[in-house]
C-alpha cells in the first residue's frame, strides 16, 4: 500500500559520454532526473535544441488546424517537412479565413432572407422599397386598420406582405403619416442594401443561389483542408513523435551538472531497476561514467509511484484528484477500492440504476480518454449499485423480490416473492439509518488506524500512541462507560485525553467534539440512499395514473413520462452518489492519516506519453 521503494543515483563522467547517457536513459525510462541544484553550473541545451522547439511549435500548431484523417502513415521526410512547414502553415490559415468569412456572408444572407419571407405577396419590386426624392418607404409591423382609421392624407399606399406591412408616402406628408406609424407601428425593418433587382420572390431566388454557392465553396474549402489533412498530418504526427524526442533529450543538459570537461546526472530510480540502469550505462559508455548510489537527505522527497495490483490502478485517479501521497505514507488508493463502491452502491442501491450507470461509465470509459481510470473506477461501483439493488429487491423504484414483489404481481410467477431480500428501504428506514451509522464509525477508526500505521512506520511507536491511538483509546472509553459506567470509563477517557494533549497539543483536544461530528456526517448516506428510493418511486406514481387510462397515448405518455424521470434520476444519483462518498472519503478518511504533497514519478523519456 505505500509508493515503489526509490533509490537516488548519480552518473558522473566525461562530456564525451553525455549523448551516450541521454539516449540510453531515454531509452530505458526510469530514471526521473533531478534538477541540478549545487554549487556547478548546469549545461546549455544541445546547439539544435532551440531549432528544434521552434519547429515542433509550428508543427503543433498546423496539427490542431488539421482534421483527422484515416490515411495511412507513409513517413516522413524531416527536412521536407521544415520547408514546408511554413507554406502549409499559410494555405490552411488562408482556407480557415475564407471559410470564416464565407460563413459571416451566409449568416448576412439567411437574415437577408429572413426578411424578405416576410414581404411575400406584397406585390412590389425591390426597386419599390428604395426611398427617392420624393417618396419615403416604411417596412415593419403595423397595425393597419388602425393606421388607416388616423390618417386623413391620401397621399401614401399600404401594401401588405404575409408578416409585414409597407408604406409608400410622399415626403410632403411626411410628419402627419410618420406620426400615425410611430403610434400604429410595433417595429421597423431596414431594407438591406443588395445588388440584386426584380420582384420580391425574385429576389428570394437570388438570395437562395447564393446560399447554395456559399455551401458548395464552404464544402469545397473543408475538402481541400480535408485533402491536406489526408496527405500531411499521419507525417505531422510521426515527425512531431521524432521531434519531441529530440527536443526532450536536446534539453535534458540543462538539469546536469557540467564542468569544462565533465557533468554530473541526479535522479530517481524504482529499486530493483537499479542495478538495469547501471549495466546498461557501463555497456553504452564502456564502463567510462562512474555510477553510485546517492544518500537521501531530509530536506529531499523522492518522487511517488503507485505500486499496486491491476485491479486497485483505476483508483489512484480517484486518489490524485486530491493529491499525489507523499513517499512515505500509506497510498490510500486500496481503501478506497474496498469502501467507495460500497458507499456508492448503498446509497443508490438499485438495480435498475445500477446497470443504467453502469452503462453511462462504460461509455464514458470508451470515448473519453482523459477521464478512463475514473470511469472504471466508477463501473466498480455501478456493480456494486447493482449487487444491492438485488439485496433491496428494488429495480427504478419496483420492488421486483421479497413479499411486496410487484414483478410477482404482473407476471403471475411467485418465485420473486420467495426470493429472499435483506430488507425494503421503504419501510426500514431505521436499519438504513443504523447501517450509515455503522458504516461512518467503521470508516473514521480504519482512518485512524492507518493513520497509526504510518506514525508507526516513520516516527516510532510512541508518537503512532500520541497522535492516534490516543484518538481510538478515546473512542473506547466512550464505549466502556456505556457498558460499565463512569467508574471505569471516565479514568480511561481523562488518559486518553491527557494523550492526545502529549501528541497533538491543543489543538486536538480542541477538536475532540469533531469526533462525533466526523461519524454523524456519515448519515448523508441515509439521507442519498432514502432520497433514491423516494425519487423513483415518485416517477414511477406520476406514471401511474396514465397507464390507468387505459389508451394508446396514455400509455406512450406513461413510457415518456418513466424514460425521462428515471433517466433524469439517473443523473442525480450519479452526482450524489459520487460527490458524497467521494467527499466522505476525502475529508472524514483522509483527515485521520493522509496528508498527501507528493511529486509524481515521471522518468525521462516519457513525457510525451503522459502528455506532459
Amino acid at each position: 500500500m505505500k509508493p515503489v521503494e526509490m533509490t537516488k543515483l548519480s552518473v558522473t563522467g566525461p562530456k564525451t559520454n553525455l549523448q551516450n547517457v541521454i539516449d540510453t536513459l531515454y531509452r530505458l525510462e526510469v530514471m526521473d532526473l533531478n534538477e541540478y541544484e549545487g554549487d556547478l553550473e548546469t549545461g546549455d541545451p544541445f546547439e539544435e535544441a532551440e531549432e528544434l522547439s521552434q519547429t515542433l511549435v509550428d508543427l503543433r500548431s498546423i496539427l490542431s488546424k488539421l482534421p483527422e484523417t484515416e490515411e495511412d502513415d507513409a513517413g516522413f521526410n524531416l527536412n521536407e517537412i521544415q520547408d514546408s512547414i511554413e507554406d502549409l502553415d499559410q494555405k490552411i490559415d488562408d482556407l480557415r479565413a475564407r471559410k470564416n468569412s464565407l460563413e459571416t456572408q451566409k449568416q448576412s444572407v439567411k437574415q437577408d432572407i429572413k426578411f424578405f419571407r416576410k414581404l411575400e405577396g406584397c406585390g412590389l419590386r425591390y426597386k419599390d422599397l428604395q426611398e427617392s426624392k420624393n417618396l419615403k418607404v416604411f417596412v415593419g409591423n403595423l397595425k393597419t386598420e388602425n393606421f388607416l382609421e388616423n390618417v386623413d392624407s391620401d397621399r401614401f399606399d399600404v401594401f401588405e406582405g404575409s408578416q409585414a406591412s409597407i408604406v409608400v408616402y410622399s415626403r410632403d406628408a411626411d410628419d402627419e403619416i410618420e406620426s400615425a406609424l410611430q403610434k400604429w407601428s410595433r417595429e421597423e425593418y431596414s431594407v438591406p442594401e443588395l445588388d440584386v433587382s426584380g420582384s420580391i420572390n425574385a429576389v428570394l431566388n437570388q438570395l437562395e443561389d447564393r446560399k447554395e454557392e456559399i455551401n458548395s465553396e464552404q464544402d469545397s474549402i473543408e475538402d481541400q483542408i480535408q485533402n491536406l489533412s489526408d496527405e500531411w498530418r499521419k507525417k505531422l504526427e510521426s515527425a512531431e513523435s521524432f521531434l519531441t524526442e529530440k527536443v526532450e533529450k536536446a534539453e535534458a543538459p540543462i538539469n546536469f551538472a557540467t564542468t569544462d570537461k565533465t557533468f554530473i546526472a541526479q535522479g530517481w530510480v524504482p529499486s530493483d531497476k537499479y542495478e538495469q540502469v547501471e549495466e546498461a550505462l557501463a555497456e553504452a559508455t564502456e564502463g567510462k561514467i562512474h555510477i553510485q548510489r546517492e544518500d537521501e537527505s531530509e530536506e529531499e522527497s523522492p518522487p511517488v509511484k503507485h505500486d499496486n495490483p491491476g485491479f486497485v490502478q483505476p483508483f489512484e485517479s480517484l486518489t490524485d484528484l486530491v493529491s499525489i501521497p507523499r513517499y512515505n505514507e500509506l497510498d490510500p488508493s486500496f481503501v478506497i477500492l474496498l469502501t467507495f463502491p460500497l458507499m456508492f452502491g448503498f446509497m443508490i442501491g438499485d438495480a435498475g440504476y445500477g446497470f443504467t450507470t453502469l452503462a453511462v461509465f462504460y461509455l464514458g470509459y470508451r470515448y473519453i480518454d482523459g477521464a478512463k481510470d475514473i470511469f472504471k473506477s466508477l463501473m466498480y461501483a455501478s456493480v456494486a449499485t447493482i449487487i444491492f439493488g438485488l439485496a433491496f429487491g428494488d429495480a427504478f423504484g419496483y420492488v421486483i423480490f421479497g413479499h411486496h414483489s410487484e414483478l410477482a404481481a404482473v407476471t403471475g410467477i411467485h418465485l420473486f416473492e420467495k426470493i429472499p431480500i435483506l430488507f425494503h428501504r421503504a419501510e426500514h428506514l431505521g436499519q438504513v439509518f443504523q447501517i450509515s451509522a455503522i458504516f461512518g464509525l467503521f470508516h473514521v477508526n480504519a482512518g485512524y488506524l492507518l493513520g497509526f500505521y504510518n506514525e508507526l512506520s516513520n516516527h516510532g511507536l510512541v508518537e503512532a500512541l500520541l497522535e492516534k491511538g490516543s484518538w481510538l483509546m478515546l473512542e473506547a472509553s466512550a464505549l466502556v462507560f456505556y457498558l460499565y459506567g463512569a467508574t471505569y470509563g471516565a479514568p480511561l477517557a481523562m488518559i486518553s485525553v491527557a494523550l492526545l494533549y502529549k501528541g497533538e497539543g491543543v489543538e486536538g483536544v480542541v477538536e475532540i467534539p469533531s469526533l462525533l461530528s466526523n461519524i454523524l456526517s456519515y448519515l448523508r448516506i441515509f439521507g442519498v440512499s432514502v432520497a433514491a428510493v423516494s425519487l423513483a418511486a415518485v416517477v414511477n406514481a406520476l406514471a401511474e395514473p396514465l397507464f390507468a387510462m387505459g389508451t394508446a397515448t396514455g400509455f406512450v405518455a406513461g413510457i415518456g413520462l418513466l424514460v425521462f424521470g428515471h433517466t433524469f434520476n439517473t443523473f442525480i444519483k450519479i452526482m450524489e452518489g459520487f460527490l458524497q462518498g467521494i467527499r466522505l472519503h476525502y475529508v472524514e478518511l483522509f483527515g485521520k492519516f493522509y496528508e498527501g504533497g507528493g511529486r509524481r514519478y515521471v522518468p525521462f523519456g516519457t513525457k510525451i506519453k503522459n502528455n506532459i
